[in-house]
C-alpha cells in the first residue's frame, strides 16, 4: 500500500481529522483565557448553574437571564463539574463540538459524492480560513449551532436511504433550538425546503418525518415553554421582543440601519473573512445552483441540499439589522463541501493525488504551531491571553471585597470587564462613576470599599487628592485601589493557589 492509499483510507482520514481537530481547538488553552463579553458571559451563567442555579431558569449574577437557550450552559456546567472551573472547561466543550462539526462534515462531503479527497479536503476547508479555527477556540454558542445545524441535516440525507434517520433529525434540531433560539430552526426550513421544491409530498407526509418535526418543535421549545410559564409576559417581552424582534429589524441599539444595501453586510464580512476560498465558493455555489436546476433524482437532492443551506441561511440573516459574521458559521460547512467539490471536479486525479500529502502537511504544521511556539496571532483572539490583567487581579479582588457587594468603577466602559470581574473573581463590577468627588465621597462614607480604574485615571485621581488613597494592585491597564485609611488591613495571596481560577 503506497503514501497516497493510506491518505484515501477512510481510518486513516477519520483518526487524523480527528485527533489533528482537537489538536488545533484545544492547543495553547490552557493560559489562553476567556475574553471579557461573550465568553466570560456564557461561563458565568454555567457557573451560577453548577453551584445551585435552576436547570432551565438561566441566571446571570442570580438575575434571570432570557438570552438564550440554556443547552451550551449545561454542557459547560458539566465541564466544570469534571474538570473544575476554569476558562480551559469553558473553550473544551466549544472544541469539542468544533471538532464534531468538522467529522460530520467529512462523513456528509463522503456520503454525497463518494470521493475520498473530496471528503478530506471538506474537513480541511472548514478547519481553515481561522475564523471557523478562532471560534471553535472560543467559549462561545455559535460553533455549537453549527455542529447541531451540520448534523441534522446529515441525518436528514441518510434518511433517503432509511427514514428512521429522521427521528435524529428531529433530535438534532431539537439541540439547535435549545442552543439558539429560533435560529435552530435553519434544519427544519432547509430540509423542507428541499422536500417542497422535489416535491416529495409523501416524505412530508411519512410518520418518521412528522415525528422528526415534532421532536424538534416540542423538544427544542422546552425551554421556551418553561420560562413562559415562570415569567409570563417578562419573557416573551425580553426574549422575541428585544432579542429576536427589536434585534433584528432594529440592530442592538434600536437604531436602523439605514442604508439601502445593508442587506450586504455578510457578503462583505466573506470578503474579508473567507479567503483562500471565496473565489472557488462563489463559483461552486454557482455551478451547484445550475445542477440543483437541471440535475434529477438523487443527484439534485444533493446539489440541492447544500445550495439551500447556503441560501436560506444567507437571506434569512441578511434581512436582520443586527448582522455579526459569526452568525454565519452554520454555513460554512456548506461551503467546505461546495469548495472541496467544485476543486474536485477541477483537478485531473493525479493532481488530487499529488495534492494530498500536502494537505495533510498543512493540518499537522497548523498543529504544531499552535502547540509548539508562542506566537500571538492579532486576527486570532484565541491564540492571545485574554483578560490576563484581570486574571492576576481576582485573588486580590475577591480577597478585599466581600460577598455581595461591588467593586467600584472609575471611568471604566459600563461592560469592559464587567463580565471577566465577574467570573473570575466572583464579584460586580458596579456601573461607571465619572466624577473624582463622587468616588472620594464613597470612600469617605465606606473606607474599605474597592476600586477598579485605568491605571491613568487612578494617578490623576491620586494627584488630586494626595495621600488619601492606597494602591493594592496595579496590572496592566487596570488600577485596583481603595482608601488609605485601611492599608493596614488589604489582604493578598501569596500561596498559589488562585493559579486555578486564572487559567
Amino acid at each position: 500500500m503506497n503514501a497516497v492509499s493510506v491518505l484515501k483510507d477512510k481510518t486513516f482520514q477519520t483518526v487524523f481529522l480527528l485527533y489533528s481537530t482537537l489538536l488545533i481547538f484545544l492547543g495553547r488553552q490552557t493560559d489562553a483565557g476567556l475574553l471579557n463579553f461573550d465568553d466570560s458571559f456564557y461561563a458565568q451563567k454555567a457557573k451560577e448553574l453548577l453551584v445551585g442555579g435552576s436547570f432551565w431558569l438561566n441566571t446571570f449574577y442570580g438575575q434571570p437571564d432570557f438570552d438564550k437557550p440554556p443547552l451550551p450552559i449545561w454542557l459547560t456546567a458539566l465541564a466544570f463539574k469534571v474538570f473544575g472551573v476554569s476558562g480551559y472547561s469553558t473553550v473544551l466543550v466549544t472544541g469539542l463540538f468544533g471538532t464534531g462539526a468538522v467529522y460530520v462534515t467529512y462523513r456528509l462531503s463522503d456520503k454525497l459524492f463518494r470521493d475520498p479527497w473530496v471528503a478530506l479536503l471538506s474537513g480541511i476547508v472548514l478547519i481553515f480560513p481561522g475564523y471557523f479555527l478562532d471560534y471553535s477556540r472560543r467559549g462561545m454558542n455559535d460553533i455549537v449551532l453549527t455542529f447541531f445545524v451540520t448534523l441534522a441535516l446529515y441525518c436528514f440525507f441518510l434518511a433517503r436511504e432509511n427514514p428512521r434517520w429522521y427521528l435524529a433529525f428531529g433530535f438534532s434540531t431539537a439541540g439547535a433550538l435549545l442552543t439558539k433560539s429560533v435560529l435552530g430552526l435553519f434544519p427544519l426550513m432547509i430540509a423542507l425546503g428541499v422536500l417542497v421544491l422535489t416535491r416529495r409530498w409523501k416524505t412530508i407526509a411519512n410518520p418518521n418525518f412528522l415525528t422528526g418535526v415534532v421532536i424538534a418543535l416540542g423538544l427544542g421549545s422546552l425551554w421556551h415553554v418553561i420560562n413562559w410559564m415562570e415569567y409570563g409576559d417578562r419573557f416573551v417581552h425580553e426574549h422575541f421582543g428585544w432579542i429576536i424582534w427589536e434585534r433584528f429589524w432594529h440592530g442592538d441599539y434600536a437604531t436602523p440601519n439605514t442604508s439601502p444595501f445593508y442587506f450586504l453586510g455578510y457578503l462583505k464580512g466573506f470578503f474579508g473573512n473567507y479567503w483562500p476560498w471565496l473565489p472557488i465558493a462563489v463559483v461552486g455555489c454557482w455551478q451547484f445552483g445550475k445542477r440543483a436546476v437541471a440535475e434529477t433524482g438523487d443527484d439534485k437532492d444533493r446539489f440541492l441540499l447544500i445550495l439551500l443551506w447556503v441560501g436560506i441561511i444567507l437571506v434569512v440573516l441578511s434581512l436582520s439589522n443586527a448582522q455579526y459574521f459569526r452568525y454565519m458559521l452554520p454555513v460554512f460547512p456548506a461551503l467546505a463541501i461546495i469548495v472541496s467539490k467544485t476543486l474536485g471536479d477541477w483537478l485531473l486525479p493525479d493532481w488530487k493525488d499529488k495534492s494530498m500529502p500536502w494537505l495533510v502537511g498543512s493540518v499537522m504544521v497548523t498543529a504544531l504551531f499552535i502547540n509548539v511556539t508562542p506566537i500571538e496571532l492579532k486576527q486570532a483572539a484565541s491564540l492571545k491571553r485574554n483578560s490576563w490583567e484581570v486574571r492576576v487581579l481576582a485573588p486580590s479582588i475577591r480577597l478585599n471585597t466581600p460577598e455581595k457587594t461591588f467593586v467600584g468603577n472609575y471611568r471604566l466602559p459600563l461592560w469592559n470587564p464587567r463580565n471577566s470581574i465577574l467570573f473570575y473573581s466572583d464579584r460586580w463590577l458596579a456601573d461607571p462613576v465619572n466624577s473624582p468627588e463622587q468616588v472620594m465621597a464613597s470612600l469617605q462614607k465606606n473606607p474599605r470599599s474597592t476600586w477598579l480604574s485605568r491605571t491613568g485615571e487612578f494617578r490623576k485621581l491620586a494627584e488630586q487628592f494626595p495621600d488619601q488613597l492606597y494602591l493594592i494592585q496595579s496590572q496592566g491597564p487596570y488600577a485596583y485601589f481603595t482608601s488609605a485609611q485601611v492599608r493596614d488591613q488589604i489582604l493578598y495571596d501569596f500561596s498559589g493557589e488562585h493559579n486555578t481560577w486564572i487559567r
